[in-house]
């Protein structure tokens, strides 16, 4: 997935060799089917090096372009999972290569942020969930409490499982975390805040929570909801994330995660990026008004069918 390559499309200033250095090497990587491993040992010998001198947009797209890949090499893989939480978030969802020892020493450097990406992946390791449980944090709680809800195999067992004793290692974590711990959601517009539950819902690979979510957002029923995602990338449902004043990035990410990867190329990127901003948000809203209108219109005529019916079969028993 290349979702973040919105912010190279965003920003084709302000480029240095270093960031046009690593795009190319990452992008020659993922285009080589069955890359060896001195493949992938010349990509880190060149890659890692550079992410001190590329931009955020440049090792946005190289996590998230390394992010579903298992031969990816691990160093750089471990590097760009403990850059900011932004950049790093594909990584922390979806790497196979990071193992709960990786990502509870992530956790223990970086903190909630981090915590948070990481309590939205598949989680079958006891003291990685004891480690997240010990934030304390709602977002996260909620999170497990997603998962475990789905979740018919491990999740659902572990939660019935007495705690283990803390191990030597788990209290120092623990201790870290609580030194780590601040609050990453200071400055959230509101809009930021929903985009961001949308996106976890999306990313769930649950459509029918999905659903549930996003009728909630726009305020239609769940049925109407389901006939807007539809099955793949349709007007309707663009039109409906721009009236919430989703960016093209949150957008894109919310489409990904209910349909995989929609556009791929950069060309066919570029035109979505450039469609979606010429959405105006005024009329996309008015647009959700009118379906709104349409859908009680069709309770309302289903209700007086129902009446009709209910009439005719009561006048049916008096005669």
């Amino acid at each position: 997935m290349k979702y973040p390559e919105f912010r190279a499309l965003e920003d084709r200033s302000g480029g240095s060799k270093a960031d046009d250095l690593l795009t190319a090497s990452i992008t020659a990587f993922c285009c080589v089917s069955r890359p060896a491993k001195s493949d992938a040992q010349q990509l880190e010998d060149l890659a890692v090096p550079l992410l001190a001198l590329a931009s955020p947009r440049v090792r946005r797209h190289a996590a998230a372009a390394l992010s579903e890949l298992p031969h990816a090499p691990k160093r750089l893989i471990l590097a760009l999972a403990e850059d900011e939480v932004d950049i790093s978030a594909p990584l922390l969802l979806r790497s196979p290569l990071l193992q709960p020892s990786d990502l509870i020493d992530i956790i223990t450097h970086k903190g909630i942020g981090h915590a948070r990406a990481i309590a939205r992946r598949r989680i079958a390791d006891p003291e990685l969930l004891r480690v997240l449980e010990g934030f304390n944090d709602p977002a996260i709680e909620r999170a497990l409490e997603i998962q475990a809800h789905f979740d018919n195999g491990d999740g659902a067992e572990l939660s019935d499982t007495p705690p283990a004793e803390e191990s030597p290692r788990l209290r120092e974590t623990r201790e870290a975390l609580k030194a780590l711990m601040r609050d990453s959601d200071a400055g959230f517009s509101s809009d930021q805040a929903l985009a961001n539950h949308l996106i976890d819902a999306a990313l769930l690979d649950q459509t029918a929570f999905f659903e549930q979510e996003f009728a909630k957002a726009i305020g239609l029923d769940q049925g109407s909801a389901a006939r807007i995602i539809g099955h793949g990338l349709n007007a309707e449902l663009t039109i409906a994330l721009a009236s919430l004043g989703l960016s093209a990035e949150a957008a894109h990410l919310i489409l990904t995660g209910l349909f995989g990867l929609v556009h791929k190329d950069l060309h066919s990127l570029r035109l979505f990026v450039q469609s979606y901003r010429q959405i105006d948000r005024d009329k996309a809203q008015m647009t959700i008004e009118r379906w709104k209108t349409e859908e009680n219109s069709q309770k309302l005529r289903q209700k007086l069918r129902e009446m009709a019916q209910d009439y005719e079969s009561g006048s049916r028993r008096v005669s």
